[in-house]
């Protein structure tokens, strides 16, 4: 069932469609507040909130959301997955290339192209399993009494969404930069984001006694 991302309350429906291309939003009627405002603001909108870390944003893709509604992993989730890691080892790679050779390890440098990449994919993926089991155990210990607890994507889905100022560090390879002076606040982005879409899908929920919808 949708839920009102004012509150948290569920609601029948998010909007009550007359003809095509005419909604009327429906109302909350626990906060009198549009249930999920977000129905009609398009995804540049939808990006400009998620850089600002408001937490209705994440409530509206991560309770009323189609694509990330499937139960367990949807394929929206496992590509925006593919993608972050993919990304995060052309911009490791770009950062040893900027390497004098004298500095980078003398295991990566003398090895063919594919085991360069090989060993940089495999560091990439490590990293991220490495962040997302520690918080999903965080998240099973801080939520004891929550049988969402235990569930993988419940801390995975909120994490992927809310990662995707990752993909911002993309521009450092377009724009050629001889060194990332400012990455480390892509990566204050990407962690106030992470704190932010986990507080929206885990406190929001637990401590109201819904259960998180996987």
């Amino acid at each position: 069932m949708p839920t009102c991302i004012e509150c948290g309350a569920a609601v029948a429906s998010l909007y009550t469609e007359y003809s095509k291309g005419n909604i009327r939003l429906t109302q909350c009627t626990e906060c009198h507040q549009f249930a999920d405002r977000y129905v009609e603001h398009d995804a540049v909108l939808i990006f400009i909130d998620m850089m600002l870390h408001k937490p209705q944003v994440y409530r509206h893709l991560l309770f009323n959301k189609s694509s990330f509604q499937a139960r367990g992993l949807s394929p929206s989730v496992v590509k925006l997955t593919i993608l972050l890691i993919l990304f995060d080892v052309n911009t490791k790679w770009f950062r040893l290339e900027k390497m004098d050779p004298d500095e980078q390890p003398a295991f990566f440098y003398n090895q063919p192209f594919y085991l360069q990449y090989c060993c940089i994919l495999f560091l990439s993926v490590a990293e991220f399993w490495t962040f997302y089991l520690g918080v999903q155990l965080a998240y099973q210990w801080l939520f004891t009494d929550s049988a969402a607890s235990r569930r993988p994507s419940s801390s995975f889905v909120p994490l992927v969404v809310s990662s995707f100022g990752k993909l911002l560090t993309i521009l450092i390879v377009i724009w050629n930069y001889s060194d990332a002076h400012y990455s480390w606040m892509l990566n204050v982005l990407v962690f106030s984001s992470n704190i932010i879409a986990l507080a929206s899908k885990c406190l929001y929920c637990c401590c109201r006694g819904v259960l998180v919808r996987d």
